[in-house]
């Protein structure tokens, strides 16, 4: 009986107890883009009692049966406080709570920290701002997104390479590319080395390799601008760095216990061409001929009388018995008096260029999987990529893999790591410069393209002979290669296999002290080639060579090894100071060896073997090195040490020792300490401008760094030399002497730089500035010095010289819509940067950085860096042209400052409006001065083609302005209109400042329409989220100041990655990129 009463006595209590409880569910979702947030508390109001969010964002908790309330929290989110009521599920959306908010930077050697604790700029690009671009390189992917960087495209060609500089150029000599670690490590992002052309003249258009980063493997990139932030990386560091960290090595704990993406995008590739006049054809001052010009009679159906009262014959007349199908070419022409005399008639040929192309197509397809348990996570993916440009020989394919994870193996030590392999297949045409007269160099399928004849049927006649294969053209191929036979007959090709990982050990030895080792390895093995058939010509005498067939093949491996190790702290001192450091080692070695081998004189026509080339040596035509190797190894030691008061002030302290193999034991060490500070007043006083001002920030920032010399300048060597010889003797071994003198006292250049900035948010965080101001001198610089051929050497290199950069980056973002309905969004950046030449040693008060020494660009003590020098027209002491006795320009003997090629500053806006799922976006970027010397122009209106010159006559006489150089009166002598524009231009003579150009442009950059589908239509489907997008890249740019219908892009360098700039040398056409985007996450 009692145990009957005990048992209804607990069954009374428990459903009584029941009776008072209930059980309320739910999911929470994010407002800005409704995914379900994983990880949020759930508290019931004034209790205890709470959860949180699984990794679909649901949640169960059990409440009173009278209700109450429940207040949903998550760190950078706003809390919300919901009332219960009679309800049992209770969903609710989370926003961002900027003011709570505090943003986590990735730094130096990886290392995280609260970005209002920086002292220095740094810009955070998410793989939002990078997703649905199509631009497959990572680097030209990033333009307009940070304030400080420049980038320039070697080509419009799939596949060329980028030129990227952050705050300016601080270097003679050396690399100025900024370093590119993934993942915490430091990889090779290729320069000039890795092209084929050593010669800008041969056109270096090589991809960097910072190409084979796949841009949907991106979780972030945050990029360092000043050498207080980049100091942890020493030398290598002291060009700015792009931290890249990978969705493969990413480690974000709140991420889903399992996710899938798969995106998939196709783009059409459209060069934007010049625009043509389509009333004259070739000839000069309004007579017809055969010639390169264009000013020869205006088309009007009949056969024009050329000089001698004659009919011309047909262009290809000398192609007659070649080619019978075209019976057009039998016209003789003949004495203009005679009845039976038949011409040639010219006609214009519209699309004789326009057909030359072709519309390119871009396909990447791209999957990524990624599963987190309670002891880690895994996440793998893989991307391919499918490009053809806008020319048929032009192919770029890439197959991207990634695997990457974290594992928990003790509470204290964890392992992570990621693994990327990556094989590109590239394919372009040969691109040397041009200025209008065949190619400067090697062979250039745009050299000659743009001022063909408007009269040439470049689509339809023959190009190549069938019988030898050599080119064929008007004038009986007299000088000049026909483009179709360039585009048919000749490619530079470039095959790598890359292989790069890092592996990380960590222990936390105590709560607040870790302990990490850190290997990385970057290794890739390229093949380059170039190949050409023999039968073309118009080379300069330097490179005639050409003409009897080329091959040429490179193997490289390169090899970079990276052992970190870094004990890193996190300590509370007390209630007010917190302390962040870390201690490192470093050891790096970079391993770099090549073997080419290069043959001309091809025997039978088409067959590309080195064995079917009558010469064959391990040097090119220019006589360059194509088997060598280098190594050099850096060790660093460095500490990081940051001090935090109350959360308002900070104080950061940072020193590294780097020793280098390049120099010698008395000159390899150098010390770079580095200190920063910010203060944040709105933290510092509660009140401060309360109601306005929600965040301000002031830092300050001192940073040193070096660059050292490459390997082998210190110590004499000899070079050795091998040679295939046609009679058979083989291999042979010789010694040369080595034509550089070594310096054993050469120093590293000596970086310096000091930083302020100011970081604000305004008007309930609907505004943001960033704003930076910075001043670096580098010094020691390492120049080459000219010797007297009389010492046996002919120069050697030495440390004198200083360079500065000073400069103003600021980066805005304004919200001024921020509803539930609707947000917009307007981003700014802002950069400008002024450089001099402070001093340079006596005997070498000017120094080539690029180009030649009559046209090319000059570091001139107490001038801005990069100056433009070359041959101009004369000016009297009014600044007057002066004009000789024949009506045409004086041309001074030697080559004179004509140009700036540095912006005075440059910008971007962003914007982009959602509604409803529905987002508009758009990029514009402006350029504002900077000097170009840009051939496309230059040649398109000296030879007589461009659309521009469409209301002249070519026979009409011009009269130049000026003053005659014999006394000083106003020009009255007449010039016929071939006279004026090509006599004068950079085609007819050496008026090279008759091509430099403002270059100030403005470019609409990209523009996107995207919609995210509601999830309310694909959750049944197992998908989280989709999302279609619409999107143009380039779709129209203008330069300012240039003739409207040549379309001459001025982002452009002729140099590569190197230093030079502002030359644009007939480098073929920009291209436009639109089309689809589709993605889906599971």
């Amino acid at each position: 009986m009692k145990k009957f009463l005990l048992v209804c006595f607990s069954l009374v209590f428990v459903l009584s107890a029941w009776a008072q409880e209930r059980v309320v569910s739910g999911k929470v979702s994010a407002t800005e883009d409704g995914t379900t947030l994983p990880g949020v508390n759930v508290v019931l109001k004034g209790t205890t009692n709470g959860t949180v969010t699984d990794t679909d964002g649901n949640y169960k908790l059990t409440v009173p049966a009278e209700g109450g309330a429940l207040v949903f929290s998550f760190i950078g989110l706003q809390t919300s406080e919901v009332s219960i009521g009679d309800r049992s599920v209770i969903d609710v959306q989370l926003g961002l709570d900027v003011k709570q908010l505090t943003e986590v930077v990735v730094t130096a050697q990886g290392i995280e920290r609260d970005r209002k604790a920086l002292g220095y700029a740094a810009t955070t690009i998410s793989s939002t701002d990078l997703a649905n671009k199509p631009e497959t390189d990572l680097g030209r992917a990033l333009q307009g997104r940070t304030p400080g960087l420049q980038i320039l495209n070697s080509s419009g060609l799939a596949g060329s390479g980028s030129k990227i500089n952050i705050r300016g150029i601080s270097t003679v000599s050396g690399n100025s590319q900024p370093l590119w670690v993934v993942d915490g490590v430091p990889v090779n992002s290729g320069g000039n080395q890795n092209d084929n052309n050593l010669n800008f003249q041969d056109g270096q258009t090589s991809p960097n390799r910072f190409f084979d980063i796949d841009p949907n493997n991106v979780e972030t990139i945050n990029v360092l601008r000043g050498l207080s932030a980049t100091a942890l990386y020493g030398s290598q560091g002291r060009n700015g760095v792009i931290l890249v960290t990978t969705k493969a090595g990413s480690n974000n704990k709140n991420a889903r216990k399992f996710e899938a993406s798969v995106s998939q995008s196709l783009f059409t590739i459209e060069a934007i061409l010049p625009e043509f006049q389509n009333k004259w054809g070739n000839g000069f001052d309004g007579d017809y001929g055969e010639f390169f010009s264009n000013w020869g009679s205006v088309f009007n159906g009949q056969s024009p009388t050329v000089p001698g009262n004659l009919k011309p014959a047909h262009p290809y007349r000398e192609w007659r018995n070649v080619f019978p199908e075209f019976t057009e070419f039998t016209i003789a022409g003949g004495p203009a008096t005679n009845p039976a005399t038949v011409g040639y008639i010219p006609a214009a040929q519209p699309n004789n260029i326009s057909d030359f192309f072709q519309k390119g197509s871009s396909s990447t397809t791209s999957l990524s999987i990624g599963g987190r348990s309670d002891f880690g996570n895994l996440n793998f993916s893989y991307s391919h990529l499918d490009e053809s440009g806008f020319l048929k020989s032009n192919n770029v394919e890439r197959n991207n893999f990634s695997l990457g994870g974290n594992a928990k193996l003790t509470d204290k030590f964890t392992i992570g790591s990621t693994f990327n392999f990556v094989r590109s297949d590239i394919e372009t045409p040969p691109v040397g410069t041009g200025t209008g007269n065949n190619s400067n160099g090697g062979p250039s399928v745009f050299a000659n393209l743009y001022f063909t004849p408007r009269n040439i049927d470049l689509t339809n006649w023959p190009y190549q002979h069938p019988v030898t294969g050599q080119n064929v053209y008007y004038r009986n191929t007299d000088g000049i290669t026909n483009p179709r036979w360039v585009l048919n007959n000749s490619k530079n090709t470039n095959v790598t296999n890359r292989f790069y990982s890092a592996v990380n050990f960590n222990y936390q030895l105590t709560d607040w002290l870790k302990l990490t080792y850190r290997l990385g390895l970057d290794t890739y093995a390229e093949k380059q080639g170039f190949q050409i058939n023999k039968g073309s010509v118009g080379y300069p005498s330097d490179a005639t060579i050409i003409s009897s067939g080329m091959y040429r093949t490179i193997a490289v491996n390169n090899t970079i090894v990276d052992h970190s190790f870094l004990a890193s702290m996190h300590k509370k001192i007390n209630s007010d100071l917190d302390l962040n450091a870390i201690v490192g080692f470093n050891n790096r070695t970079d391993t770099y060896e090549q073997t080419g081998i290069e043959s001309t004189g091809q025997v039978v026509f088409g067959l590309i073997e080195h064995r079917n080339f009558s010469q064959s040596t391990n040097r090119d035509f220019r006589n360059n090195n194509l088997s060598f190797k280098n190594r050099r190894t850096w060790l660093g030691a460095y500490f990081d040490a940051g001090l935090g008061y109350k959360n308002y002030l900070y104080l950061n302290i940072t020193g590294r020792n780097d020793w280098s193999t390049t120099l010698e034991k008395e000159n390899n060490s150098l010390f770079y300490p580095g200190v920063s500070a910010s203060f944040i007043p709105t933290a510092a006083f509660p009140g401060f401008a309360a109601g306005v001002l929600d965040f301000l920030k002031l830092r300050l920032g001192y940073g040193t760094s070096a660059n050292f010399p490459d390997p082998y300048n210190t110590r004499g060597y000899l070079p050795i030399q091998a040679s295939y010889q046609r009679d058979g003797i083989g291999n042979v071994s010789t010694q040369e002497q080595n034509l550089t003198l070594a310096n054993a006292g050469l120093k590293p250049e000596l970086q310096t730089e000091i930083e302020f900035g100011v970081e604000t948010q305004i008007l309930d965080n609907r505004a943001k500035v960033d704003f930076s101001v910075y001043n670096r001198t580098a010094k020691d610089q390492i120049i080459g010095r000219s010797l007297d051929y009389s010492t046996g050497y002919q120069n050697t290199l030495i440390n004198a010289g200083e360079i500065s950069n000073k400069g103003i980056e600021a980066g805005v973002t304004i919200t001024p819509v921020r509803s539930n309905a609707v947000v917009w969004n307007i981003r700014g950046t802002f950069t400008k940067n002024v450089s001099k030449v402070v001093s340079l040693p006596e005997g070498s008060k000017e120094i080539n950085i690029g180009g030649n020494s009559n046209l090319g660009n000059f570091a001139i003590e107490g001038k801005p860096f990069n100056l433009i020098k070359g041959q101009r027209i004369a000016r009297n002491a009014d600044g007057q042209q002066l004009v000789d006795a024949d009506g045409n320009y004086v041309i001074t003997p030697d080559a004179q400052i004509i140009g700036d090629p540095n912006a005075k500053w440059l910008g971007s806006v962003m914007s982009d409006v959602t509604w409803k799922g529905i987002t508009l976006a758009f990029q514009v970027d402006y350029v504002h001065g900077g000097d170009v010397f840009a051939s496309t122009p230059g040649v398109l209106i000296g030879r007589g083609i461009a659309k521009d010159l469409e209301k002249f006559d070519p026979g009409l006489p011009l009269i130049l302005p000026g003053v005659r150089e014999s006394d000083g009166s106003v020009n009255t002598i007449p010039l016929t209109t071939a006279g004026v524009f090509y006599q004068q231009s950079i085609v007819g003579s050496n008026s090279f400042d008759r091509a430099i150009y403002d270059g100030s442009r403005v470019r609409l950059r990209e523009v996107s329409l995207s919609y995210s589908l509601p999830t309310s239509l694909i959750s049944k489907l197992s998908i989280r989220s989709a999302n279609i997008s619409l999107v143009g890249n380039n779709m129209w740019f203008r330069a300012l100041n240039t003739p409207k219908y040549t379309h001459v892009d001025l982002d452009r360098t002729s140099f590569g990655t190197g230093n030079g700039a502002g030359f644009e040398y007939l480098g073929g056409p920009s291209a436009k990129r639109y089309g689809v985007n589709l993605r889906l996450t599971f």
